[in-house]
């Protein structure tokens, strides 16, 4: 089993292990006006003394049961645009459908409905994160999420790669609960809020010219 080993003579390597769902609920959704981000340029500059050597985005396409979903439209159009950047690639989980019963103290009856429940991503950035420390790709682990699924991933690297710098960036609003901070501090982990302050300034720019000749360009409902 090979050990990761830091550079020494350069910034050390990191990679940014990004929950798209997580960010799109803590933050986006609530800011159409940044869903158009430079993930490369925001994360770089977020990490000025490490050398971004990729960011991982874990994420799923939306509204699967209606594939002419104007938010389906949307969110490839700026998958398109991602794949433009270097240093991002985009790791798919999906959107299954579950039945849910409403359980609602005013419901007349008792009714079931089916709604999107997202799949696979929880698993796929533990299992990403703990390959590149198997593999030696990574001295620094920048994490993006506050699910805490993800802990137990994040303590085992800790115990198995002490090198390794581990830190979380909560996804959340100012005035949101902050959450997972305990844990993460007993293993050593620095966890913070995810600053949002520059996230106006690295928005793609309105027309992404693509490797394939086309153009993606930035949704009106987003400008």
């Amino acid at each position: 089993m090979p050990e990761s080993t830091p550079n020494t003579t350069q910034k050390r390597r990191c990679i940014v292990y990004l929950d798209g769902f997580n960010f799109y609920y803590g933050v986006m959704m609530e800011h159409p006006e940044w869903k158009w981000l430079n993930l490369q340029s925001f994360f770089e500059v977020l990490r000025l003394d490490e050398e971004i050597v990729g960011i991982k985005h874990f994420t799923a396409e939306i509204d699967p049961q209606n594939p002419a979903s104007p938010r389906r439209a949307r969110q490839k159009v700026y998958f398109r645009a991602l794949a433009s950047l270097p240093k991002v690639s985009q790791i798919m989980g999906k959107y299954q459908l579950r039945t849910v019963t409403c359980r609602a103290k005013d419901c007349l009856r008792k009714l079931d409905y089916k709604t999107p429940e997202e799949k696979k991503t929880d698993v796929n950035i533990c299992v990403a994160m703990i390959e590149d420390a198997l593999d030696g790709k990574v001295d620094n682990i920048v994490l993006v999420s506050g699910d805490s699924d993800l802990e137990p991933a994040v303590a085992m690297i800790r115990r198995r790669f002490p090198a390794i710098k581990v830190s979380v960036y909560i996804p959340r609003l100012p005035g949101d609960n902050e959450r997972n901070n305990l844990v993460y501090r007993g293993m050593g982990v620095p966890c913070r809020p995810l600053p949002l302050e520059e996230m106006a300034k690295h928005q793609l720019p309105r027309c992404v010219a693509l490797p394939d000749g086309r153009v993606a360009e930035r949704p009106t409902e987003w400008r």
